[in-house]
């Protein structure tokens, strides 16, 4: 926000205080000053719904969000500048406000049909691998446009109520006032439309209660005013023009003030740019995380205008100017070397907190107001002073609030993908601290002595050993690789052990030999599901291993889409697990948002696989919508199929019942698999397709029979008949009985971005207890998967899935268990059991093996009566009976390996 952002309210005409009582004058003002709040409050509810729709019409990439952006302060200044004189200068000024706020609610509801019909346009108007010219014109451009009545008319909203409130209030007064008490109302609308009104109604809901905002604006507007003229009952004459005022103290405002309300306008906003960046390495990044920080600088804005209006009444003339320039250029420097703390006050506060959803957002609250309040507070006092210094001069805030918001539409393009990236966090809060000195509003002895301080507490940060990058590094590790993209921090780590991983924002860790075999298996599980497939796309690529494993199935041309920049050039660093990148000509890389290259045109695919997006991240949860499915379906090759991999460590079980059930919304013949038998991470896929099919009992052994690739499959342990549907977890009945009815998400309703971040926040169990709960739902039943030709292989599948069942509980339960205890004494029995369940099932039976040879040094008896038991639970397998015969007979024990000197 800039300090233009009280542009998008306004209030009432009102007759000159000699007319009406002072009583009736100050419940005027009271009327009028609640008009502001509220209409504040609608401004912002628009802002943030009216982002999030463009978003998932232009894509989530940098140059469509700072598009969105830019456009529209750029709305809120052409409105401020065409109107905002004339508006000042109008007998009627309150006529006019009623009248904008009626534009700006019609236009909003306009909006609500209008926007998917825009949308349908954006493929057409910007190819997947469009020119950024191009790009840039239609992210900036569109918004711009389809915008242009409701900011237009909100640019005008501010003029227009301080002109109405400017003769009932003291000189100077108007507006601080009008301001603080706009900019308070988006507060609320911020707050509010994050955490009530989104989750409870969705985004044209919203949209509606904020056009009855402005209604509501308009007839409060129409009451208090009841339609006279400013030169009405007492012949109040308009406002004078710029050569009829007098002089004020040339000391007092800076020598060009619409030139100092473009720099703070430029430089306020570009503070919130840097900041959200800092933070967003360690914050949950959530929907309620970036309200809690537009929240936290709008309020600081506000606090500082109330501040202004206050030492400006009691000191009426003062030259406020120079003092707030200085104040603020060096609070901007306080809030960096701040910021270089506040990871680790963000862990204090964690501790302290209570481990809940309101612990956790008023930790980051803290940090938010510890962030923003300093910096804020003096920005909307200097901009107060100087906007009712123009205001003055000019006979009108419009020309003032224009330009202000011109310099807040630039800062988005300017810090985010050309400063950031070239200097880094640091020297950005350097160059905005030394560019408020172009503001100080004169070169006498006092402004060159608050220069002088600036100048030194700039050099201090720049010696000083503050750190805004925050990078976790294991013990033993190092960082290989770190660059401040556009978009994101993206840092490529290494542990003690040499694996690497790639974090971005200090959040997400992939890669590494930990993940390589999950990693491969999301590639390979839904490829093997299609009979023959030749072109594929993946959606999200992380470090790229994915894709790569991609190229092992011969004659398979395949697209990845990654959003990150940066992303893309961590590839080649990761050559153990994605060495086929870049090497392998069938395998391409396009940086792209993925919903938007799914809607392009382009070719069909006979195998789509989605990426394990986190859900609670802003942003993530519309690639979880219907509409994002259905337009995955429609980019499917007759026989296709589409694999939505979901991260179930990530996610809790309501949110992915709302998964599921939007899921089946799209594809109704679904099914599930999981990606391997992990408790820690389980990783689960959802599969779709247009038919059901059933598979004969040996598909592995008829799909795969290319050499090279049957060894990748055999270093992950897919090999034999129940490598693959051995992981299948439900079909549709199964799945429709565990999501059972409700709402699903869509575009307009997005309910995983609102209920996702409570796992992030305040997770109560474990993954390990949701993949037991989940596998508890679910009873599936071979006919499902395997055709009827071969009713052993069935009979055998559904004793593998029962022992499959047993064997992840059993994992479960023993991770979480604490304490010492005799782990062989506790597991093996248990995994013998379960070989017993199903004598297929290889997970149990080779650590059984690997206990036994464990305890055949210390205790031979112990081992020789666990592998009579495994072999009697599987006599088909030789390796028991083998590791027996090498056993000491009973009462001898086994000779001790050689003891070091």
């Amino acid at each position: 926000m800039s300090h233009a952002r009280a542009a998008s309210a306004a209030p009432p005409d009102a007759a000159p205080l000699k007319t009406a009582g002072p009583r009736a004058a100050a419940r005027r003002i009271g009327a009028l000053t609640l008009v502001a709040t509220l209409s504040g409050f609608a401004g912002l509810g628009y802002e943030i719904v009216w982002a999030r729709m463009l978003a998932v019409s232009l894509g989530h990439e940098i140059v469509a969000v700072l598009g969105v952006v830019s456009a529209l302060f750029a709305g809120l200044a052409l409105g401020s500048l065409m109107l905002g004189r004339r508006i000042a200068r109008s007998l009627a000024p309150g006529a006019w406000y009623a009248g904008l706020e009626c534009v700006i609610g019609l236009w909003a509801l306009a909006l609500i049909p209008m926007s998917p019909l825009v949308g349908d346009l954006v493929p057409a108007l910007v190819p997947v691998d469009a020119e950024a010219l191009r790009q840039w014109a239609v992210a900036f451009g569109l918004p711009f446009l389809l915008l242009l009545p409701a900011t237009l008319a909100m640019g005008a909203t501010l003029p227009a109520l301080e002109a109405v409130l400017a003769p009932l209030l003291a000189a100077g007064g108007a507006v601080g006032r009008v301001y603080a008490a706009n900019t308070a109302g988006a507060v609320a609308g911020t707050l509010a439309t994050a955490f009530l009104l989104i989750p409870a109604l969705g985004l044209s809901a919203t949209l509606v209660a904020c056009a009855m905002l402005n209604f509501a604006c308009a007839a409060v507007m129409a009451a208090a005013t009841g339609g006279r003229r400013a030169a009405a009952k007492g012949g109040t004459a308009p406002t004078p023009r710029l050569d009829a005022l007098p002089s004020r103290d040339s000391g007092a405002v800076p020598r060009v003030p619409l030139a100092a309300l473009f720099v703070t306008g430029l430089l306020g906003i570009g503070y919130e740019v840097v900041t959200v960046r800092v933070l967003s390495q360690i914050l949950e990044n959530t929907i309620y995380t970036f309200a809690i920080l537009l929240a936290a600088y709008l309020a600081g804005t506000a606090l500082g205008a109330v501040v202004r209006t206050a030492i400006a009444a009691r000191r009426p003339g003062a030259a406020l100017a120079g003092p707030l320039v200085a104040a603020t250029a060096l609070a901007c420097l306080l809030g960096a070397a701040l910021l270089g703390v506040s990871d680790t006050l963000l862990k204090m506060l964690r501790t302290v907190l209570p481990a809940t959803l309101e612990g956790r957002l008023s930790a980051e609250l803290a940090i938010a107001a510890l962030a923003f309040l300093p910096p804020t507070l003096a920005m909307g006092a200097l901009f107060t002073e100087l906007a009712q210094r123009a205001s003055d001069r000019a006979g009108g805030v419009g020309p003032a609030l224009a330009v202000n918001t011109l310099g807040a539409a630039l800062a988005p393009i300017l810090f985010g993908p050309l400063l950031l990236p070239l200097v880094g966090a640091k020297l950005a809060f350097v160059a905005i601290a030394l560019g408020y000195l172009l503001v100080l509003p004169d070169l006498r002895r006092g402004s060159l002595v608050a220069a002088g301080f600036v100048g030194a507490a700039t050099a201090a940060l720049v010696v000083a050993p503050i750190s805004l990058r925050f990078v976790r590094i294991p013990p033993g590790g190092e960082l290989v690789w770190h660059r401040d993209g556009m978009m994101a921090a993206v840092s490529v780590i290494s542990n003690s052990a040499g694996d690497r991983h790639l974090q971005v924002n200090n959040h997400f860790r992939m890669g590494g030999s930990a993940s390589l075999r999950s990693d491969h298996r999301q590639a390979h599980i839904p490829l093997l599901l299609h009979p023959a497939p030749e072109s594929a796309l993946f959606l999200g690529l992380g470090t790229g291993a994915t894709l790569s494993a991609a190229g092992a199935h011969p004659g398979l041309e395949a697209d990845g889409v990654e959003l990150v920049p940066e992303v893309v050039e961590t590839f080649p660093l990761f050559g153990a697990s994605a060495g086929e990148i870049g090497r392998n000509p069938r395998l391409r890389v396009h940086v792209a948002d993925a919903r938007r290259f799914v809607r392009a045109p382009g070719q069909r695919y006979d195998v789509i696989v989605a990426d394990l997006y986190h859900p609670s991240v802003d942003g993530s949860g519309a690639l979880y919508a219907r509409e994002h499915f259905a337009a995955i379906r429609d980019r499917l090759a007759d026989g296709g199929l589409f694999a939505q991999w979901l991260p179930l460590h990530q996610l809790d079980l309501p949110t992915l019942r709302i998964i599921v059930r939007t899921f089946l919304d799209t594809f109704p013949d679904a099914s599930a698999y999981l990606a391997q038998f992990s408790v820690e991470t389980p990783l689960i896929a959802l599969i779709g397709r247009h038919e059901p099919k059933a598979y004969p009992a040996d598909w592995a052994a008829r799909r795969i029979t290319d050499p090279d690739l049957a060894g990748r499959l055999a270093a992950l342990d897919m090999t034999g008949d129940f490598s693959l549907f051995g992981l299948y977890l439900a079909g549709r009945p199964e799945l429709a009985a565990f999501a059972g009815p409700g709402p699903v998400n869509t575009d307009d309703r997005p309910l995983v971005t609102t209920d996702a971040p409570r796992i992030a926040y305040a997770g109560t169990d474990t993954p390990g207890d949701r993949l037991v709960a989940l596998l508890a739902a679910l009873h599936p039943t071979p006919a499902a998967v395997l055709d009827a030709a071969d009713p052993e292989a069935r009979a055998r599948l559904a004793a593998y899935w029962r022992a499959r069942d047993a064997y992840l509980e059993t994992g479960a339960r023993t991770l979480a268990a604490r304490g010492p205890r005799d782990v062989i004494g506790t597991l093996a029995p248990r995994l013998v059991e379960i070989v017993r369940m199903s004598p297929d099932f290889e997970p149990a039976y080779g650590p059984v093996l690997a206990m036994a040879r464990q305890r055949a040094v210390s205790e031979p008896a112990a081992a020789r009566r666990l592998l009579e038991a495994l072999d009697k639970a599987n006599p088909a397998r030789p390796d028991a009976r083998r590791l027996l015969a090498a056993l000491p007979p009973d009462g001898v024990s086994a000779p001790r390996p050689p003891q070091p000197r």
